[in-house]
């Protein structure tokens, strides 16, 4: 489905002699027609091609978005696209097609604590199970002897997540950011109005779509879908409350939410401004600019279709002009590979766009041993940055009767969610999802954490690392498993190859020390602007789970925990920092804090 068109018309100024190139590229550009004479400009040309529109309002790069007040198929739209083209007063038309989310399916977990999230934790043998990890705990451990034994301290750092929204859940008080709401049209938007400075998910319900615009709609597989990216980055420690985020050791605001999903879907034109926004960059009919630039930016949405340079102004050029243009403010666009084919969960042989687009760095999903998820996209190294990680894993069950199910078959990734259906509730629970959407953010996390090192990084030199300082492609298993096949759709779990999974395994760890080193070698190269926090402010390990408490000072843990389950220590100048040792953490929490 699409929702409309948007279209840059000539310069109707141009006719000047001198004025020979009529393509603008800066998001920023402005037509110099006044608005009043661009809307005429505009249904002048619709009439001509028979392209009717009942919205019409400025975007980026100089363009307009026009569309019917609803949601229309593809093939109209492109067809719509092909008239306007054909129009001499028109430069160029993009198909305003909506995106979806990579998430798949959810299950609930009874013990809302960090022992679950093995998402995060130490990576393992083969013969243990765990080859698919990022290794962020041992990512927080060079941290940790970085800032206490090295007298360094984190800098700041922000992460737009693009997705459909946050909620106002305890665990994440004081790490978010003020956000915006870039779902355009009232009838899509769930809330009740459209772009504001509100960026809270209103939970999906097709009774909030008018019943005559319903077609094409469908909801998230996973609900709160940008909660349960935004905890993963942001979620605290220490608290006695749910999770752990990534972003953990990183004092202070640091997920800056960017709603770009409403109840069908997330337009391109929204998210290319909602992009640009995140970067402190103004366009055409931008709201204020964004006071708090994000240098990381998470996209878990994606469409089908190649980011090749055709020679036409297409949704690809759109992306890449964006992207290009978020690369020289020092902005990093992760984005996850995608899932692959709905009814199976079979992964496709290419990656979704933006994934598929140069300059962004491509994530796709392995499960927790190692090998390929079944449902993930396939990643070439050989064409594009891209990396592999662990976002959970289903199978194909059918019964006698020929009915499929996909339950899932590791731990997954466990983050916050909320226990409401189509309306938020007060509640809040830790749940398993899967999906190339839940290895996207652990990427971009673990850019954060680089950045908090080193702020000087380029993009360049992020994306460099992130796909060299990674581990190896398991290739043994229990199980015999085909290897992965270049080009071939409908592939499931198969072991991976640098030109199918990307570059490697994410490696936070390697990636986080490599940051140091660059740290060290250019240090004066920028500022270090991290602040301080007390000393008694954050806690690394959640009381609940036995590890000591930053607050009181106490050298023993509410379990039973001792010194060598848990590593004490301060980082950031003062935040205090107590990092579980996953080789009995595990074990030990599931206990009941009982050696």
């Amino acid at each position: 489905m699409a929702r409309g068109l948007i279209v840059k018309l000539k310069d109707q100024q141009a006719a000047q002699p001198s004025r020979t190139s009529l393509v603008r590229l800066q998001a920023a550009a402005a037509p110099t027609e006044g608005w009043s004479s661009t809307r005429t400009h505009m249904a002048m040309v619709a009439r001509r091609t028979g392209v009717s529109y009942l919205v019409h309002r400025q975007t980026a790069f100089a363009a307009q978005l026009i569309h019917a007040g609803k949601m229309v198929p593809l093939a109209q739209a492109q067809a719509e696209a092909a008239r306007l083209r054909a129009d001499p007063d028109v430069e160029w038309v993009v198909v305003n097609e909506m995106l979806h989310p990579a998430g798949v399916v959810s299950q609930a977990f009874d013990d809302p604590a960090y022992a679950q999230q093995t998402w995060l934790q130490e990576r393992e043998s083969v013969q243990d199970g765990r080859q698919g990890v990022a290794n962020i705990a041992a990512a927080w451990d060079s941290l940790l002897d970085w800032t206490q034994n090295q007298g360094k301290t984190l800098s700041p750092v922000v992460v737009a997540v693009l997705d459909n929204g946050i909620l106002p859940a305890p665990d994440m008080a004081g790490r978010v950011l003020p956000g915006y709401d870039f779902v355009s049209e009232l009838d899509y938007s769930g809330d009740g109005d459209g772009l504001d400075n509100d960026p809270t998910d209103p939970g999906f319900s097709l009774s909030k779509v008018p019943a005559s615009l319903r077609s094409g709609c469908s909801g998230p597989a996973a609900p709160w879908h940008g909660l349960r990216i935004e905890a993963m980055l942001g979620a605290q420690a220490g608290n006695a409350l749910d999770g752990v985020g990534i972003l953990a050791p990183v004092a202070g605001q640091v997920i800056l939410p960017v709603r770009v999903g409403g109840m069908c879907g997330a337009a391109v034109s929204d998210i290319i401004e909602g992009m640009l926004w995140s970067a402190g960059i103004s366009y055409q009919g931008s709201p204020a600019r964004n006071p708090y630039p994000a240098r990381v930016l998470n996209l878990s949405f994606g469409g089908d279709g190649s980011c090749a340079d055709t020679g036409q102004h297409d949704a690809a050029w759109l992306y890449r002009d964006a992207i290009n243009t978020l690369e020289s403010k020092g902005v990093l666009v992760v984005a996850s590979a995608g899932n692959g084919d709905a009814a199976t969960f079979l992964g496709h042989a290419l990656p979704t766009r933006p994934a598929s687009c140069p300059g962004v760095l491509a994530v796709t999903a392995l499960n927790q041993r190692g090998y390929k998820a079944r449902y993930a996209n396939l990643v070439n190294s050989s064409q594009q940055s891209a990396v592999a990680v662990a976002g959970g894993d289903i199978d194909a069950v059918t019964d006698g009767s020929g009915n499929v199910t996909y339950p899932l078959t590791d731990d997954g990734i466990v983050s916050l969610t909320n226990t409401g259906d189509a309306f938020p509730s007060t509640d809040y629970v830790m749940q398993s999802a899967v999906g190339t959407s839940f290895s996207a953010p652990t990427a971009a996390g673990v850019a954060a954490l680089m950045l908090a090192v080193d702020p000087s990084l380029t993009v360049a030199e992020l994306r460099t690392a992130l796909t060299t300082q990674v581990a190896p492609f398991p290739t043994v298993f229990s199980n015999a498993l085909p290897v992965c096949q270049i080009g071939v759709n409908g592939q499931g779990n198969c072991v991976c190859t640098f030109q199918t999974c990307g570059a490697g395994v994410l490696d936070a760890q390697r990636a986080v020390v490599w940051a140091m080193a660059h740290a060290s070698a250019n240090s004066g190269s920028a500022p270090n602007n991290a602040t301080a926090a007390s000393a008694d402010s954050n806690c690394f390990v959640p009381d609940r789970l036995g590890g000591h408490s930053c607050a009181s000072g106490s050298d023993g843990g509410g379990g039973g925990g001792s010194a060598d389950e848990i590593l004490l220590g301060l980082l950031a100048g003062g935040l205090a920092l107590s990092l579980m040792r996953q080789r009995s953490a595990r074990a030990w929490a599931l206990k009941g804090g009982r050696r």
